[in-house]
């Protein structure tokens, strides 16, 4: 009855407005046929009746798909122009659910997440949308956009979660028995593959104030955790930055000091402490290139064997294919030393994703990757210097359109086989992941 009455109102309205205007048309012109709710709806719009407008389309019931998204795009411009922009955001984002390939209803959107402050999402939506062919005046108010997320930006959080049963977490290798010196050894209880389901959690907090000159501080702690009913699989690690940023149009760099510690099963397994440096480089619209490196030294709790330098880097570039698709390939290096040359190895590997959004909020992204790592020495029991060579595939689906307070569904899959020739280092692990994310 309400949703009756209400239509009857705005229906009342309505026709004063034809009315007004069919006093100024000539005597015999036909009247204006009736209005569909999305007309009802505009010209309340038109009259300033912005509440109004807003009550009515809740209620309306649209005819088709595109009815239905225009229906959403109204009430999310009604929203922004009344302040109220995490209502419009979800309106938006139910359209892109459905629409992924509207660059407006893109820009529309992050335009909401930055009039509600957030930045993270707000960024990500206007990066977005420079893989569109936009005009040269858009994409400059973009930048300029751009520019206020990272002169106000002082704090940032983040957190996920996950449940990933797995075939073979702890890495074991499928046989129970190896052949040394040409003499068939039983491995015992640390022979063959054992299941297991862990609980993946990882979070953290940063802040950067402003120093001045185009520099800010880069503080931040983050943690990470693997949790296991056999806890002697456990790995949980925590980490705390300092350093500086200079953010820029086209590029932008911060290094600073990061100190590690990190804990294997239930006792302490590392220490490390080094500078880091980040850098990317906007090539194009579409095409950023970047990189990450990592220099440590690492001391070990009860194998001090182990101690020594860890020098890694990750260049990599990021290429918009549309709105819908990415592609990100990046290249891994690294080189560890230690006191005991057996246990240096060095590594080098590829890997590329790729991703792209559905209709109904799904997106997909699988990816690829093979890595190659070489140690230093011989080992002392099987006389072989040993060599590993890891391919890691995985697919992952998220559906945005059920996010709540930011946070989204995904499931994954993902297979990785080692092969090593040393066979006691080869597995295979086959692992599903169940888990909520805010990266998308």
């Amino acid at each position: 009855m309400r949703a009756v009455a209400l239509r009857a109102f705005f229906a009342a309205v309505a026709a004063t407005f034809l009315l007004a205007g069919a006093s100024a048309q000539p005597d015999g012109q036909a009247r204006p046929p009736e209005l569909t709710d999305l007309q009802f709806g505009r010209l309340l719009v038109q009259a300033g009746r912005l509440r109004d407008a807003r009550a009515f389309l809740e209620q309306a019931r649209p005819d088709g798909e595109d009815e239905a998204i225009e229906r959403l795009f109204m009430l999310g411009r009604i929203e922004m122009q009344l302040g109220l922009p995490r209502e419009a955001a979800r309106r938006f984002e139910a359209i892109l659910a459905r629409r992924p390939d509207l660059p407006r209803v893109r820009l529309e959107l992050a335009s909401a997440y930055f009039m509600a402050k957030r930045d993270d999402k707000a960024r990500y939506h206007f990066k977005t949308a420079l893989a569109e062919q936009l005009p040269a005046s858009v994409e400059t108010e973009i930048r300029r956009f751009l520019d206020r997320i990272d002169n106000r930006r002082r704090w940032s959080s983040s957190f996920a979660l996950a449940l990933a049963p797995e075939s073979n977490p702890a890495h074991r290798t499928e046989r129970t028995t190896v052949h040394i010196g040409g003499v068939p050894w039983d491995l015992g209880p640390d022979g063959g593959a054992k299941s297991g389901t862990g609980v993946l959690t990882s979070g953290g907090i940063s802040f950067s104030p402003a120093i001045g000159g185009g520099l800010s501080a880069a503080l931040a702690a983050t943690g990470s955790a693997k949790l296991y009913r056999h806890r002697e699989w456990n790995d949980v690690s925590v980490a705390g930055d300092i350093g500086l940023a200079w953010p820029a149009d086209r590029y932008a760099i911060s290094g600073g000091l990061r100190a590690v510690r990190r804990w294997l099963g239930q006792d302490g397994f590392s220490r490390s402490i080094g500078p880091w440096m980040r850098g990317s480089m906007r090539l194009s619209e579409r095409t950023r290139a970047g990189v990450a490196s990592d220099v440590a030294r690492v001391v070990h709790d009860e194998h001090p064997d182990r101690d020594g330098w860890r020098w890694s880097a990750r260049p990599g570039v990021f290429h918009a294919l549309s709105s819908r698709s990415s592609m990100e390939v990046e290249l891994d290096l690294e080189a560890v030393s230690s006191r005991a040359q057996r246990l240096g190895s060095r590594m080098a590997g590829l890997s590329m994703t790729i991703t792209h959004a559905f209709g109904g909020g799904i997106s997909i992204s699988p990816a690829i990757g093979v890595w190659l790592r070489r140690y230093r020495g011989r080992d002392p029991i099987f006389g072989e210097t040993r060599t590993d060579t890891t391919v890691r595939t995985s697919v992952t689906v998220l559906h945005r359109s059920l996010q709540f307070k930011g946070f989204a569904p995904y499931v994954g899959y993902s297979f990785e086989i080692a092969r090593s020739n040393i066979a006691i280092h080869s597995y295979r692990n086959h692992a599903v992941l169940v888990g909520v994310s805010r990266t998308f």
